[in-house]
């Protein structure tokens, strides 16, 4: 039993027993170590590998698919050994005359290397041993002596039959020449030296031509204009983009000044939506006030720096000067580092503060009244300083906040729930974040909200309150009312703007519920209407 090996060679897949691998693989080597270092040598050894496949395709049949050592050292024989050649070329050293190649029987090929339209004339003078233009004379006689037609259709039919001869191995066969290791060598060499001949000749009548010379100047002169115009169009681009930049900068820096480091001095301005206009008021509710210095500094250098480096920039661009400002820069870039990384260690020191929740909660019955009907009623004017209809109207909650001399107002949330007993109640449960649970429940207990109850009508305030001298830790107070099954209650229209996750029976939306009669049952307000 033999090992078998399976290749690619030249394009073709072949299976050879171990010793015929071998010695085709020494073969090989031997060929590639020998023209591999020369320019054409890459085609030589394709187109000997070309060959060696063609002679392999030859010994396999139905009855023998594997390639033997006996095919191997026939193909060797057939083809040469590359140091045959070097035999040859030094005969033709020592007797000054061409080595004569190996001939035998020729085989039909268009010649496109001297075709003019399919190679079918050439491949004919090759073939038969004569000059091309004696072999198209003839093809021309015959073409007129028979009218045409004939000599036409034989003309398609063999540019369309016969294979060209684009290998070295084929257009030696084409000139009846044996396809060896030195022929394929040959030929390629002398095919790279006609080609480079020819580039060589032709380059040299361009290089010389006086067309060219002009031509050359004229497309000079073109690029050169294209060049200014190009540049000078650049040159518009960065001085634009320059003023743009300084424009810009300036712009964002007056900004942010007056929005961060002002209080209504140029022109008002709302701070995350609320009703305080600058951040250090916005920070004295929720931060520490002797860290505001710092953290206001710190604040001035990350946003500053920045846009002083845009404005410079585009003053550069604009005026094209250059400056030893390296020192500068660096320095910039250090503090405005340093600058980011304090605001980063402050916000974690501040936010420790909003860890957790902490809640606390008072219910308290409702005077005695007549009807079964209870009305609810928001305050819309509560006098406070600074209040408008916007913030009344605000349908977002999380940041609507005012700001007064001693006091920080926000928002309440309404809902409306089942009680337990026969008689109305008010439960007011208020929450605040905290370091712990503990702080956060005191927090929460430092929060006001007042109501008022008018016979059959509850009153209540829009806001809930804290003293500025605690701070805000995004607390929240909630207002549920508490009817009992079968009683009622009317909501008036301005109650809108504070429902919040009421229990309706078929999932009305909040604000749909304003303004209406509802019947408290079991699985929540039903309308009366």
């Amino acid at each position: 039993m033999k090992t078998t090996v399976k290749i690619n060679l030249s394009g073709q897949i072949f299976t050879l027993d171990d010793d015929a691998y071998q010695a085709l693989k020494d073969y090989l080597d031997a060929i590639s170590k020998r023209f591999r270092d020369m320019e054409e040598g890459s085609e030589i050894i394709s187109d000997i590998e070309s060959r060696i496949a063609e002679l392999f395709q030859s010994k396999i049949s139905d009855n023998k698919e594997v390639i033997t050592i006996e095919d191997v050292q026939d193909v060797i024989t057939i083809m040469g050994q590359p140091e045959d050649y070097l035999e040859e070329e030094s005969m033709e050293g020592d007797t000054g005359s061409s080595y004569t190649r190996g001939k035998k029987s020729k085989k039909y090929y268009r010649d496109m290397d001297s075709a003019i339209f399919g190679g079918v004339c050439s491949g004919l003078a090759a073939y038969f041993g004569i000059e091309n233009w004696l072999m198209r004379l003839l093809f021309v006689i015959f073409f007129l002596a028979t009218g045409g037609g004939v000599m036409l259709i034989l003309y398609i039919v063999l540019w369309i039959a016969v294979p060209k001869a684009t290998t070295a191995a084929e257009k030696l066969e084409m000139r009846g020449e044996k396809v060896t290791v030195s022929n394929i060598e040959k030929t390629v060499k002398e095919e790279y030296e006609t080609v480079k001949e020819n580039v060589k000749e032709s380059y040299e009548k361009v290089k010389t031509s006086k067309e060219l010379k002009k031509t050359k100047i004229v497309l000079d002169e073109i690029f050169h204009v294209i060049g200014q115009i190009v540049l000078v169009f650049l040159k518009i681009i960065l001085f634009i983009i320059g003023f743009a930049l300084i424009i810009g900068g300036l712009s964002l820096l007056t900004a942010m000044s007056i929005a961060i480091f002002f209080r209504n001095t140029v022109f008002p301005m709302e701070f995350f939506g609320s009703q305080i206009h600058s951040f250090n008021e916005f920070f004295g509710i929720i931060g520490d006030p002797t860290n505001l210095t710092l953290i206001s500094i710190a604040l001035f250098f990350t946003i500053i720096i920045p846009l002083i480096a845009l404005i410079y920039a585009g003053i550069k661009m604009m005026f094209r000067f250059k400056a030893n400002d390296k020192i500068i820069g660096l320095t910039a870039f250090v503090l405005w580092i340093l600058s980011v990384v304090f605001l980063a260690s402050m916000a974690a020191f501040e936010g420790w503060n909003f860890n957790t929740y902490g809640r606390t909660s008072t219910t308290h019955e409702l005077g005695d009244f007549s009807s079964d009907t209870l009305k609810v009623q928001i305050i819309t004017d509560p006098g406070i300083e600074g209040f408008n209809d916007n913030w009344y109207f605000n349908y977002d909650d999380s940041w609507s906040m005012i700001s007064t001399e001693d006091r920080v107002y926000g928002k309440i949330d309404l809902d409306i729930a089942p009680g337990d007993f026969e008689d109305y109640e008010i439960s007011i449960r208020k929450k605040s974040l905290g370091r712990d649970m503990a702080e956060a429940s005191l927090s929460a207990g430092k929060l006001d909200y007042e109501w008022s109850q008018e016979g059959n009508t509850l009153i209540l305030y829009p806001y809930f309150s804290l003293k500025k001298t605690n701070k805000w830790r995004m607390p929240d107070t909630k207002v549920t009312i508490m009817v009992p099954t079968g009683k009622f209650i009317r909501l008036d229209k301005n109650t809108r703007y504070f429902l919040r996750d009421v229990e309706t029976v078929n999932d009305i939306w909040d604000r749909k519920l304003a303004g209406e009669v509802w019947e408290m049952t079991d699985d929540g307000l039903v309308s009366v209407d």
